[in-house]
C-alpha cells in the first residue's frame, strides 16, 4: 500500500529523459514506483494530476530565506513549498557573524529543505555595499561555521561590488576560493555593480579564476561588469567558464536580468546552466514573483519545457551535489514532486530594466509535494492578466 499515488500526470523528468503520461507512488518520503497504470487501490491518497505537469521538485538555487534575520529577506516556504518549489538556496544573506540565525530560527519553522551559500563577508547583506574593508573578513571563524553545518551549507559567495573589492578584486576572489576549496565546495560570485565601483574589466579577470562546478550568478545582468561586451559579443572569457563547466546562474533579482542581454547572450550560444530567481522581499510581487513565473520567462525566449525543468530540476540538484536525492523522481529518491499548470491567456512580463516580453501561456503552481506531504501552492503574487 502507498502513502501517496499522483495519478495521469504529464511527467517530465529530464534526470531520466522521461517527458510522458505516468503515475508516480510514494511511501513514506521516498518515491516508490514511477509507472503506467499504477491502481488508485493501492493508494491511501490519490491525485488525480491530469491536464497538469508534474516534475522533481523544482530547486531555486539562489533566493534570499533569511526570513526575520535580514529585512531583505523572505521565509524560505514563501519562495518555496507554496511557490511549487520544494527546496531554496540561500544566496549569502548572512556571512559567519550571523548564521547561526539560519538553523537556530529559519529552518526548524521550515517545510522547504533549505541550503545556504555563506557569505565571505562576516555580516553578510545586513549592511550594504557588504566587505567595506579586510577586517569584515575571519576565515577563521568561517571555517569554523562551515565544519559546524556541513550538511546546509553548499559554498561561499561572494558579490563583485563596493569599495573592497574595487581595490582587491580579484585577491578577495581567490580568498573566498581558498575557504571553500578546504570544504571541497564551490564559490556562487555576483555580478553586476549598479554602483560602478569596481573595475570594467573586472569580470574578465574574475571569470579565469572559476573553476568547473563554481556559480556565476546574474549571467544576463546588463549592469557594470556585465558578461556582455558593448558590441554585444559575449565575453570569450565567459565561454570559456561555460566550456570549463562553471555553472551559469540566472538570479534574475531586481536589478540584474535584461530580456536583450539574454536575448543576445543566448544567440551565442550562452545558454543558462540553471534557473533562479533571486527572490526577497523587494520583488516577490514584481518583477520576478518566484521560480514558474522565472522558467516561463525563458520559455519565451525560446527554451523548450523540457529545458527549464532540466534548469529548475536536475541541474542545480548536481551544483549543491545532491542530485542522489533531489532532482529526480527515480525510486528511492526524496518524495519532492512540483505539480504545475499551463495556463492560457495574456501576460506581460517584465525584467530589471521595464522591459516586457508579452506571453500566451503562464507556468503556474498547483501543489507541492514535499517528503510525501501534500502542499496546496499559495503563491504570494502572480502576474495579471492583460486584454
Amino acid at each position: 500500500m502507498y502513502d501517496l499515488i499522483i495519478k495521469c500526470g504529464r511527467v517530465i523528468d529530464p534526470s531520466q529523459n522521461l517527458d510522458d503520461t505516468i503515475d508516480i507512488a510514494i511511501t513514506g518520503d521516498k518515491i516508490s514506483s514511477v509507472a503506467k497504470g499504477i491502481s488508485t487501490q493501492e493508494g491511501k491518497q490519490v491525485i488525480d494530476a491530469g491536464g497538469n505537469i508534474v516534475t522533481p521538485g523544482i530547486i531555486d538555487l539562489h533566493c534570499h530565506v533569511a526570513g526575520s534575520i535580514l529585512t531583505m529577506s523572505i521565509d524560505p516556504d514563501t519562495a518555496g513549498v507554496y511557490q511549487g518549489v520544494t527546496t531554496v538556496v540561500d544566496g549569502g544573506s548572512t556571512g559567519e557573524a550571523i548564521f547561526g540565525g539560519f538553523p537556530r530560527y529559519v529552518i526548524p519553522s521550515s517545510l522547504t529543505r533549505v541550503f545556504c551559500f555563506l557569505h565571505l563577508s562576516s555580516q553578510g547583506l545586513s549592511v550594504m555595499p557588504e566587505l567595506r574593508d579586510w577586517d569584515e573578513v575571519n576565515l577563521e571563524a568561517a571555517a569554523a561555521a562551515i565544519e559546524s553545518h556541513r550538511e546546509l551549507i553548499k559554498g561561499v559567495k561572494l558579490r563583485l561590488v563596493g569599495n573592497t573589492v574595487a581595490r582587491d578584486g580579484t585577491k578577495l576572489v581567490e580568498t573566498a576560493k581558498k575557504l571553500a576549496r578546504q570544504f571541497g565546495m564551490p564559490i556562487m560570485i555576483h555580478i553586476g555593480d549598479l554602483k560602478k565601483q569596481v573595475s570594467p574589466t573586472l569580470t574578465r579577470e574574475v571569470l579565469p579564476l572559476l573553476d568547473s562546478g563554481d556559480i556565476l550568478s546574474h549571467v544576463y545582468t546588463a549592469k557594470f561588469g556585465s558578461a556582455l561586451r558593448p558590441d554585444a559579443m559575449v565575453l570569450p572569457e565567459l565561454r570559456e567558464a561555460m566550456e570549463r563547466g562553471v555553472i551559469l546562474d540566472t538570479a534574475l533579482g531586481s536589478n540584474n536580468f535584461n530580456f536583450e542581454v539574454a536575448r543576445k547572450s543566448m544567440a551565442q550560444g550562452i545558454l543558462p546552466t540553471t534557473l533562479s530567481t533571486d527572490l526577497g522581499g523587494n520583488n516577490l510581487r514584481h518583477p520576478v514573483y518566484g521560480m514558474t513565473v522565472t522558467m516561463t520567462k525563458f520559455l519565451a525566449l525560446g527554451l523548450d519545457l523540457k529545458q527549464v525543468v532540466e534548469m529548475s530540476t536536475v541541474n542545480p540538484a548536481r551544483a549543491l551535489g545532491e542530485e542522489t536525492r533531489i532532482g529526480s523522481i527515480k525510486p528511492g529518491m526524496e518524495a519532492d514532486v512540483s505539480i504545475l499548470k499551463l495556463l492560457s491567456g495574456k501576460w506581460k512580463l517584465m525584467d530589471s530594466e521595464q522591459q516586457t516580453v508579452e506571453v500566451d501561456s503562464l507556468i503556474s503552481p498547483v501543489s507541492t509535494v514535499k517528503g510525501g506531504q501534500v502542499i496546496p501552492a499559495q503563491p504570494a503574487a502572480q502576474p495579471e492578466t492583460t486584454t
